[in-house]
């Protein structure tokens, strides 16, 4: 399979929503989807099948003083474990890098054992846990 990471923009909206509500049970809004994805100060990249034109995974990341808050990042469950997660965090983490903030933040519920080993075997380390961050109640 080949795919090539692009700028997502509004044109991407239906496709962002149904990744979001399959995958984290809808965690944004449409309306929150739109700003995500017209906001100049947020990043929105995803994973295009190159024959198909299919997105396949998507990370957004907002800018905020001189650190990344990674906001979401997500691969379709048909498409996992295939390197594309890896693709879009380098991505993400090589603009950071660009424009030299000092720090990349990213949230991970303490139950998601598959993301975090993911997110440590890119490095990411914990520094730190929310309580009751997430709608259900846990961090």
């Amino acid at each position: 399979m080949h795919f090539k990471i692009i700028q997502l923009g509004i044109i991407h909206l239906n496709v962002c929503l149904e990744i979001d509500q399959k995958l984290l049970k809808g965690i944004w809004s449409k309306a929150e989807w739109i700003r995500e994805l017209t906001d100049p100060k947020r990043l929105c990249i995803g994973a295009i099948n190159l024959e198909t034109k299919k997105l396949l995974g998507l990370c957004t990341a907002w800018v905020v003083l001189d650190e990344l808050q990674i906001t979401f990042l997500a691969v379709h469950p048909t498409h996992q474990r295939k390197g594309l997660g890896k693709s879009l965090l380098s991505e993400i983490t090589n603009f950071s890098k660009s424009i030299e903030t000092n720090r990349i933040h990213l949230e991970v519920k303490d139950s998601n054992k598959t993301a975090r080993a993911f997110y440590k075997s890119m490095g990411f380390e914990i520094s730190g846990r929310r309580p009751n961050l997430y709608k259900d109640g846990s961090d």
